[in-house]
Order: C-alpha cells, then structure tokens, then sequence
C-alpha cells in the first residue's frame, strides 16, 4: 500500500481503523507513522525543554494508533479551510492565531506545562514579552490572582532573560494595534461612576456591537464603582497586540464557559473591529477541540443569525 503523500509532517496515511485485520504491508505504514510522529515530538521537545507532546501523544500513538491518525487528520482541516476561502496562506499566521486562545486558556485551566509551552512558541513566533504579557493580564480579568502565579510558576525565570525576537509576529490580514479603540472615554480623576461615565459606556457599546449588555447594565445599577474600575483594567491591556486580539480570545473563553450571551458580545466586537467570519469561525473550531464538539451547539444558539446574514449588508 502506498502511504499518501503527507501534509505537514505526518498527514493522511493510510486508513488503520481496521488494526486488527491489517496486512504486513499496512502495519509497516503505521509504524512509519508512529517513528515520525515520535521523532517530530522528540525534536520539538529538545527545542522548547520539555517532552510533555511526546509523553501525551504516546497514549494515542501506542495503544489506539486508528484514533491518533484520525486526531493528525483533523488538525489540516483548520488551515485547509483558510487557504480555500482565500483568507489566509500562510502556517504560520494560523499557528499565531490560534496560541493567542491557548496561552490564556491554559492561564486559566492551571496548567503549568502549556503555559510554558504556549510561551516559547509565541516568542519564537515574534511576540515580544510586551505582547506576551498582554495575553496574561487579559486571562487574570478571568483567572485572577491564581492564574497570576501560575504564570510566575511556569515562566517566570525564562522572563527574565527574554529578549524579543527581531522579527515581529505575523498576524490576520488587517489586525493591528489600536489601545484608543477600547476607550470609552472615563474620568479616572473620580473612583465614581459619573453620569458622563454612563453615557460614554452606553455610547461605546451602541457604537461597537449595537447594544449594553445585561451584565454591563446590572453591575452599573448595582455596583457602579466596581464596573468602572474592571472596566479600566480591560480598557488599557492591549497596546502593543492587535486589538482584534480581545475578542478573538474571547472567542475561546466563552466556548469553555458555555455563556451564549458572552460569546455574541465576543463575536459582535469581533466583526466591528475587522475579524472575518472565516477567521471567527476558525477560533470557533479550535475552541471545539477543547469544548468538544457539543460546543458548537452553543455557538450556533449564540450567533448563527449573525454568521447567515454576514456580508449581505
């Protein structure tokens, strides 16, 4: 049997859902396989000083080899689907999109191991410390004072020496960095919420994504203090990241959280500062990966009359 010509590193082999029938020949093309994959988690481990891929791609590659060519075969389809809708060509840009919504993910699952990893690729990808703290301070609006120092367990000695890499990120087509686009025009001279406070939030969101949200509406009738505050907090995080950066993790926040209301406001904010359906429904079948698929019930309950009227005016 001919092993078919791969996609990446280790793509479209040969159908092994039937293991236990296979000939000599299919058997050899899935150990091919398997010493690829084993080789390409091995390099990949000396480069970023840990074996963590290796270790979890081992429960898959030794004792349900169908599933684990199934699981490779899927990971094309999100890069596949750019390329034949013209919206983006490049690996690269796709692998930076998508570690924007891990590193914050992992922040706030409390794993260790993907924060450090999500923080040597995005450094080797281009994000500047700059940047890479942007994604962290962005995750403790929800992972707190825990995430805080899981961040500082995983990374904080590589921090110290991180120098930025010269060759800047690749990102989207038309993201970039924009801090005003998140102001709605605060008095900080004041720990109260004026009324001018009130009418600016209420015309930054009827200008952006078309309405107030319910929690933005109840936290200013019943604790509008704390909502300012929060508030300033998110509006000076992003300085140096795309501001579409926001609402792409929000994206995968709010797919692990299953809030239908916070998941439109994700999109909604996303469309108005330039996200494309393509690339909002990318970061929501990323987001699946992690969900399960069952979160895209979600997601269709939560924006799919915006996704069907998209770019018909």
């Amino acid at each position: 049997m001919q092993v078919g010509q791969p996609v990446g590193a280790f793509f479209n082999h040969p159908d092994f859902s039937g293991i236990a029938e296979m000939s000599e020949e299919e058997r050899e093309a899935l150990d091919a396989m398997f010493q690829r994959r084993v080789e390409a988690d091995v390099r990949r481990g000396r480069w970023r000083g840990h074996f963590y891929q290796l270790t979890a791609d081992l429960v898959m590659l030794e004792h349900r080899p169908d599933y684990a060519k199934a699981f490779y075969d899927t990971i094309p389809s999100l890069r596949n689907r750019l390329r034949e809708t013209g919206e983006e060509e490049s690996d690269a840009v796709e692998l930076v999109a998508e570690s924007l919504q891990h590193l914050p993910m992992y922040v706030l699952y409390g794993w260790e191991t993907g924060i450090y990893n999500e923080f040597r690729h995005l450094h080797f990808r281009g994000l500047t410390k700059a940047q890479l703290m942007e994604l962290v301070m962005f995750a403790q609006l929800q992972a707190g004072m825990r995430g805080l120092q899981l961040v500082y367990n995983s990374v904080s000695r590589l921090l110290v020496d991180l120098d930025d890499n010269p060759e800047p990120a690749p990102f989207p087509k038309g993201w970039a960095p924009d801090p005003d686009a998140f102001k709605a025009g605060l008095d900080l001279s004041t720990r109260e919420l004026t009324s001018q406070d009130r009418e600016r939030i209420t015309s930054w969101y009827e200008r952006t994504i078309g309405y107030v949200p319910d929690s933005v509406k109840f936290s200013i009738t019943y604790h509008p203090e704390f909502y300012k505050w929060h508030r300033a907090r998110w509006e000076i995080i992003f300085q140096k990241l795309p501001k579409q950066t926001a609402p792409y993790v929000m994206l995968r926040q709010q797919m692990l959280t299953g809030n239908r209301d916070a998941l439109r406001e994700a999109v909604l904010l996303g469309k108005a500062w330039g996200i494309t359906r393509e690339w909002t429904m990318h970061g929501l079948a990323t987001s699946a990966l992690y969900t399960g698929f069952e979160g895209l019930y979600n997601a269709h309950a939560a924006v799919n009359d915006i996704f069907e009227s998209w770019g018909q005016g």
